[in-house]
Formats: structure tokens, C-alpha cells, sequence
């Protein structure tokens, strides 16, 4: 290898390293899950539309309860009239058949009052049920909104163990490519040994460029889920770990779901509020009791004015409408629609739960298999570097070694970060996640970063 190769192989990836590693802005953001995920649910368009939602469904329940309610309007007239008095059977000597044009001042106050109106009473108990069907909508919003976060901070964790895990090798394949120089300047080594170690070397540098490439889009990613500025830095408070305990038994997990998932009890919700719009639909074809009140202050000159008033209560049957059989007919399909969802979302929720459980247990034992092969890898790579210093092994087995050193914690990391993933999903198959953050739940990590010791 010539010395301008050697220079570009040894200055232009740490320049580049250098750059990346370079804040280009000024803010850092240390973020906890339970900071990014109350960001999320604060500033994010998820959240918020589904708190829009339950607002316009608190409004229509209002909307509903005015039916139920007396309505009364105020008016104040003044108008200038003729009567045509023959149009009604009248004929006076003397008069001319049309009196008038006269002015008339007229001020009227009119109230009217449902008695009884079963459709507008089932109307009302189907709003407050869409009213329980958007609160558990918004619960279903901040749980997809709490995995989202989740599955991105994992992501942000594991690269910045990914970057701590090569930074670490660059700092052993410097130290391994300084041996191999001063064994071929001692005459104990070849000259294909540095070449090796350089190589070595050049890999660990383009590792860790990918690896600080993968943290700056993983952060980017989280900081656009939380509506946060994306020029931010982001230090993670929480490192990567794997989680503690063993997980639940899959009838205790499906009892949980069923209880706690909010996509269910938003069905249910869903499905009380289109049977009470069925049965409101149909008791329109039942009568209805009405109550009215017409008060009148009335007079050809404001000095003249005098008041009359109407009281009455009536019974309304109707008899033919043709938008009630269609009502009917639309609300039943609604009801059908409804009932159909939930069967496919209790089957979702299960196959969730099962897959996650799945999941938790294979990354678990994943982690110890990967943790041991780690072990492992760093025992061979320096039983490689001795046999090779004591003249049995060769350039070619350390090579190896090396390589699958590198691989080995690269493998442990995403074990770790797998399982920390699986973990979190569990909980939202369950329906716990949200709770457990409010309850300042964030997992049991373990201490023990992969590449951070060597």
C-alpha cells in the first residue's frame, strides 16, 4: 500500500467522522420515552385530531339534548297590512270590500316542549354512547401514538449503541494496527500484517460512518413524530436494554386485552350507540306529545297594544313518511357494519397478543445466545492474536476473528434492541402500554450497553 493510500485510508474517514460527529445546531433535546411520548400526545396530529373528534361528539350530544329541551323564540313585528274582508264571508254596508292598508305593531313570544318523543329520547342515548366511543377513541389514538414512539426511540437507542459499539472497535483496530507496524519495524512481523490491520481498520471507520448516519435519521424520525424542531440535538436519558421478567401466560394476556384494549371497548361503544340509532329511527312511527304557548301583544297604535296568549297540548301521529323506512333500513346496516368490525378486531387483538408473545420470548432467548456468541467472539479474536504473535496462526484467522467480532456485538445490539421492541408491543397488545407510562413505567434496562467495553 503506497503512503498517499495510506493517508486517505487513515485522514478522510475520520474527517468525515469528524463532520458528522459536529453538531450543526445548538439546541440538545434530552429526552426521556416518557418526555417524547407526552410531546407526541401533545403536539402531535394523531393526538390531536382524535381530540377534535371527541369534541365534535360531545357537541352532537348537546346538539341531541336540544331536542329533549323547550325551544322559545321572541319576535317583534311591525307591518302594514290590508284585509280583503269577502275572503272571508264578510260583507259590510258601507265598508268597501278590502279595509285597510293600517300599520300593526306585534310582538310575539312562541315556546314549544317534547312530552314524550321516544325517537328523540334514543336519539340522545345514542349520542352519549358516540360521546364513550370517542373518549375510547382518543384512548386508541394515544396508544397507537405511544407505540410509534416507542418503536422510534427504540430505534434512536440502538443506534447510538450501535455507534458507542464502533467507536469501540475503531479504538481496538487502531491499537491491533499500531501492533502490526511496530512488530514489522521490530522484524517480527509481515508486511501483509499491517496491510490487514489498516484494512481492518478502514472497515471499522466506514462502520461507524454508517452507524453515526443511521443515529442522525433515526433521531430525525423521532423528532418529527413529536413535533419537536428536527434541528434539535437528541440525548436519550434511557440506554438500551433488554426487559426484565418473564412474560405472561397467553390466557392472561388475552384476558388483559379484552379488558383494556381500548379498540374494543370503542366497538362495544360503537355498537350501543347504532342500536339506540335503530330504535330511534323506528320510534318515529310512534306518536308524539307536544306542548305549545303562543303569547301575543298586539294593536294597530303603540298606544292601543293588547295581549293575547294560546296554550296547547297536542298528540302528532304520523302517517306516512318516507324517509323513516329508509332511516330504518340504513340504521340496520350501520348496526350490522358495526357488529362485523368487532369481530374482526377481537380476531386482530388475539392474533396481536399471540404474535407478541411470540415475539418477547424469541428476542429473550435471541439476547442470550447473542450475548454469549459475543463472548465468544472476543475470546477467539484474542487466542487468534496470540497464536498469531507466538508464529502458529495466521494473518487470515485474525482477519476472520476480527470480522466476526464485529459481528457478534453488531448482532447482540439488535437482539437487544428486538427485545426491548417486543416488549413494548406486548403491552400494546395487552393494553397497558399508555398505563404504564403514565405510571412512569419505562421497562427494566439493563446496564450492560453492548460496545461500550471491550
Amino acid at each position: 500500500m503506497s503512503r498517499m493510500s495510506r493517508i486517505r485510508t487513515t485522514f478522510i474517514p475520520l474527517l468525515l467522522s469528524a463532520l458528522l460527529a459536529t453538531p450543526l445546531h445548538a439546541d440538545t433535546l434530552r429526552l426521556s420515552f416518557r418526555d417524547a411520548v407526552a410531546m407526541a400526545l401533545r403536539e402531535g396530529t394523531v393526538a390531536r385530531l382524535a381530540r377534535s373528534q371527541q369534541a365534535r361528539a360531545e357537541i352532537a350530544r348537546g346538539e341531541a339534548l336540544s331536542g329533549l329541551l323547550p325551544q322559545s323564540d321572541a319576535r317583534l313585528l311591525r307591518y302594514n297590512e290590508s284585509v280583503n274582508l269577502t275572503l272571508f264571508g264578510f260583507e259590510l254596508p258601507g265598508f268597501p270590500p278590502v279595509i285597510g292598508p293600517f300599520n300593526v305593531t306585534d310582538a310575539q313570544v312562541t315556546a314549544a316542549m317534547q312530552l314524550f318523543n321516544l325517537a328523540a329520547l334514543r336519539y340522545y342515548q345514542a349520542s352519549k354512547a358516540g360521546v364513550d366511543a370517542g373518549r375510547f377513541h382518543l384512548q386508541r389514538a394515544q396508544n397507537d401514538v405511544t407505540m410509534t414512539v416507542a418503536r422510534l426511540y427504540v430505534l434512536v437507542q440502538r443506534a447510538d449503541a450501535q455507534v458507542s459499539s464502533r467507536e469501540a472497535d475503531v479504538k481496538l483496530f487502531e491499537q491491533l494496527s499500531r501492533v502490526a507496524k511496530d512488530e514489522f519495524d521490530a522484524g517480527t512481523g509481515t508486511r501483509l500484517d499491517v496491510a490487514q490491520g489498516n484494512v481492518q481498520l478502514a472497515r471499522a471507520r466506514e462502520a461507524l460512518l454508517r452507524a453515526q448516519n443511521d443515529r442522525q435519521t433515526a433521531r430525525l424520525a423521532l423528532l418529527s413524530a413529536i413535533g419537536a424542531d428536527q434541528s434539535s440535538d437528541v440525548v436519550l436519558a434511557e440506554p438500551l436494554g433488554a426487559p426484565a421478567g418473564t412474560p405472561p401466560a397467553v390466557d392472561a394476556a388475552l384476558a388483559a386485552s379484552r379488558t383494556m384494549r381500548p379498540e374494543l371497548k370503542e366497538l362495544e361503544a360503537a355498537e350501543r350507540q347504532a342500536q339506540l340509532t335503530l330504535d330511534s329511527a323506528k320510534a318515529r312511527r310512534l306518536p308524539r306529545v307536544e306542548l305549545n304557548f303562543l303569547g301575543d301583544y298586539a294593536g294597530l297604535h303603540n298606544d292601543e297594544l293588547h295581549s293575547s296568549r294560546r296554550i296547547g297540548a297536542g298528540v302528532v301521529m304520523p302517517i306516512f313518511h318516507g324517509d323513516i323506512p329508509a332511516n330504518i333500513a340504513r340504521a340496520r346496516l350501520e348496526l350490522e357494519d358495526v357488529r362485523t368490525r368487532g369481530e374482526s378486531t377481537r380476531r386482530d387483538v388475539e392474533q396481536q397478543v399471540r404474535t407478541s408473545l411470540l415475539s418477547l420470548e424469541n428476542a429473550a432467548a435471541r439476547v442470550a445466545v447473542a450475548a454469549e456468541s459475543a463472548k465468544v467472539a472476543e475470546e477467539a479474536l484474542n487466542i487468534a492474536r496470540e497464536r498469531k504473535s507466538a508464529g502458529y496462526g495466521s494473518p487470515v484467522e485474525v482477519d476472520r476473528a476480527e470480522d466476526a467480532y464485529r459481528q457478534a456485538h453488531e448482532d447482540e445490539i439488535a437482539a437487544r434492541a428486538d427485545a426491548a421492541l417486543a416488549s413494548y408491543q406486548l403491552q400494546y397488545a395487552t393494553g397497558s402500554l399508555a398505563g404504564n407510562i403514565a405510571d412512569g413505567f419505562t421497562g427494566a434496562p439493563d446496564p450492560t450497553i453492548p460496545g461500550e467495553t471491550h
